[in-house]
């Protein structure tokens, strides 16, 4: 007998679908490049950072940082920036000062866990695929946790995550958080002997020590379980989203909704009439990044799934094999907006 295999759900998965089905169709399924911001640029050398000097050897360039609160005193650091900053064009001074402070941040806020004792195992990037199918319930699961610190005597597990974002959590986003229950039901599975779960998230552009740190009210296991049946009803849809799907839950369609609802409703779409409308400062206008009509590149294979796409075809011809092909495709921009007219003010 056939068995079908569960397509994994991740907390960025199920918050896309939940934020908007169009935009959860072009990210994982017709896969349109989705350029990286600066922020999420600079998000991603400072977590390489963390996950580098989370290792015990490197504990000397942690040292170094932390005595001149410094993350360039450190040669080999100061390196490994330079160079992705370098490759995605964010070496300004500007944006270094910012990678700068963030990186300082997260390391001087309790960096290996020892506010609550000594732990029994330290872990840095640790990621999970986990398959559930019981009692009623079934999903798969995916992610990976940035510091997991597990104390055996106290049979707690701290879980943390760094925010490079410009905002703390607030409203829905802390009350009903996503990555805090994918994390710690990842981590009851994981390591069933620890009871006691803790989640906290660090914003490294605020004081760590101070309101940059938002700890999660503890999960107990009712809460949990009650996941893992939304888990199970979120795995049918996604098992069985297709472009119909696509257009029943639009970001648009929700209108402007209230300040405690987070990043949601119409603002998803961004106000930008027309792709590269910039500001009356003469900078861009933000908008949703599959919102207007556009052109790209995608990798396919032979069975015609495609498994990467660009902007530029260049950008693929490195990534390009015997059983690969690289094909020019048309977007027709979003579904709740009309291209063939002058467009709505939202």
């Amino acid at each position: 007998m056939e068995t079908f295999e569960n397509k994994p759900l991740s907390a960025s998965r199920i918050k896309t679908l939940q934020m908007c089905s169009w935009q959860y169709w072009c990210k994982y399924h017709l896969k349109l490049p989705d350029k990286s911001n600066e922020g999420s640029l600079r998000g991603t050398i400072c977590h390489a950072v963390f996950e580098n000097l989370g290792n015990p050897k490197h504990k000397k360039h942690y040292t170094r940082i932390i005595k001149t609160q410094n993350a360039f005193a450190s040669p080999p650091v100061k390196r490994m920036i330079e160079a992705y900053a370098k490759k995605h064009g964010i070496d300004d001074f500007e944006n270094m000062d910012l990678i700068n402070q963030m990186t300082v941040e997260g390391l001087n806020y309790d960096f290996f866990g020892d506010k609550e004792g000594k732990p029994t195992q330290s872990i840095s990037e640790k990621d999970f695929d986990i398959s559930i199918s019981e009692d009623g319930k079934n999903y798969r699961i995916l992610g990976f946790i940035d510091k997991l610190f597990l104390f055996k005597r106290k049979k707690t597990a701290l879980i943390r995550d760094f925010k490079t974002s410009k905002q703390i959590f607030s409203g829905k986003e802390y009350t009903d958080n996503m990555q805090n229950l994918m994390y710690c039901l990842a981590v009851k599975h994981l390591y069933p002997d620890f009871l006691k779960r803790k989640m906290e998230f660090l914003f490294v552009k605020f004081d760590c020590n101070n309101d940059g740190c938002c700890e999660m009210e503890p999960l107990d296991e009712e809460e949990l379980e009650g996941f893992e049946y939304f888990l199970t009803e979120v795995q049918q849809i996604i098992n069985n989203f297709n472009e119909d799907s696509a257009s029943k839950n639009l970001a648009y369609d929700k209108g402007y909704l209230g300040r405690d609802d987070g990043f949601a409703g119409r603002v998803v779409c961004g106000r930008a009439e027309y792709a590269g409308q910039l500001k009356k400062d003469g900078t861009p206008m933000w908008h949703c990044p599959f919102k207007f009509p556009r052109e790209f590149y995608t990798l396919v294979d032979k069975d015609g799934v495609r498994v990467a796409s660009a902007d530029l075809k260049k950008d693929l011809k490195e990534k390009k094999t015997k059983d690969l092909k690289i094909e020019k495709v048309k977007y027709d921009g979003c579904p709740a907006f009309s291209f063939d007219k002058p467009m709505e003010l939202l």
